[in-house]
């Protein structure tokens, strides 16, 4: 049900069963500072994949991690290291509404999209920009979006870029395997990998 060839920007019946996301990217100065001035806000909430941490700013959506039982502290230290400066405040309360609105298909809803901030470099940025636009219950390789965003000789950056994802399921990185055709790793756990192109799969042909 996965086309591993599939042109990345193209639109497609997955298009139906879109999170409709928007997003933005901090500036290059931003990011360099490590998120210096900038406030995190993050909480552990139950969901479809496990456990999910959820990390948001008064801008939107920053980072989406999962954590198996007993892992949560090992989460949120590798989150936190993405942004070393900024400062990080738990408030479940915040974040919940957000991961219902990523979880629930029910919420998924044109007029009201989920804003996403995207915090890397220029070239991961770009990568994960791709990401968004491969529709869900499709999947592409990582020298697709090489050639993609003009770097053909660039895959194994890509593949880098792919693994510092750090909004896993909105960001689609668990779309992304080898050129032949076998799942590749993921940061989250290859498992989780096949949970979540299986339910999409079940979900665009349902």
């Amino acid at each position: 049900m996965l086309d591993a060839s599939y042109e990345v920007g193209l639109s497609g019946p997955g298009r139906l069963h879109d999170l409709f996301v928007t997003h933005e990217a901090m500036s290059p100065g931003e990011w360099k500072t490590g998120g210096e001035g900038l406030t995190v806000y993050y909480g552990f909430h139950p969901a479809l994949f496990g456990t999910a941490l959820v990390m948001a700013t008064d801008r939107g959506l920053c980072g989406l991690a999962f954590a198996d039982p007993g892992e949560e502290k090992t989460a949120i230290a590798d989150m936190r290291s993405r942004w070393p400066r900024a400062t990080c405040v738990e408030d479940s309360a915040r974040t919940a509404p957000l991961c219902a609105r990523i979880f629930d298909k029910k919420l998924w809803r044109e007029d009201r999209p989920l804003r996403v901030v995207l915090i890397g470099t220029d070239f991961e940025v770009r990568v994960w920009e791709t990401l968004l636009r491969i529709p869900m219950g499709r999947a592409t390789t990582y020298s697709d979006i090489a050639n993609h965003i003009g770097r053909p000789k660039a895959p194994r950056a890509v593949g880098a870029a792919v693994g510092k994802n750090p909004i896993s399921f909105v960001v689609p990185c668990h779309r992304v395997i080898g050129k032949s055709g076998e799942l590749t790793g993921y940061h989250w756990g290859l498992t989780r990998k096949r949970a979540m192109l299986g339910w999409e799969a079940g979900t665009v042909a349902a």
